[in-house]
């Protein structure tokens, strides 16, 4: 017997699963919260503090926002799965960046506490079966 969604929408909907959608994004934020954490945990392994988390505001959102003696790092996580053939570091391009940079001047404007020399970089995590790869790229732009 068909799900409840292909009887009734069939004619509506083409018989597509009108929940599909929504899975699928609960399923991507997961995958990015878990690839943040690590990249999180990567970092600090490597010696920096992080200071803030999914710092938002009306421009957009930083990933993760560390510290170290002289750097306050602007980092952009991009985590994709190993079956995934572009690295995912691959999709921060042009206009990526340009946001980070803005993003990194609105959080230095809101904490002028942080006086250190801004720096931005990616760190690209990829999951596998076999656990995960994390890739950090200082100074990536």
């Amino acid at each position: 017997m068909a799900a409840w969604w292909r009887r009734r929408g069939e004619e509506r909907n083409g018989g597509v699963d009108p929940g599909a959608s929504a899975r699928q994004d609960g399923a991507r934020k997961r995958m990015g919260s878990r690839g943040e954490a690590l990249a999180a945990a990567h970092l600090e392994a490597q010696g920096l503090r992080i200071v803030a988390r999914n710092f938002r505001c009306p421009l957009g959102e930083l990933d993760l926002v560390a510290a170290d003696a002289q750097y306050l790092v602007f980092v952009e996580v991009k985590t994709r799965r190993a079956d995934t053939e572009v690295h995912p570091s691959l999709s921060v391009g042009r206009r990526k960046q340009r946001k980070v940079r803005q993003l990194g001047e609105q959080f230095m404007a809101q904490h002028p506490q942080w006086v250190l020399q801004p720096r931005f970089d990616v760190v690209a995590v990829t999951l596998g079966r076999d656990g995960a790869q994390v890739e950090h790229i200082p100074n990536a732009f």
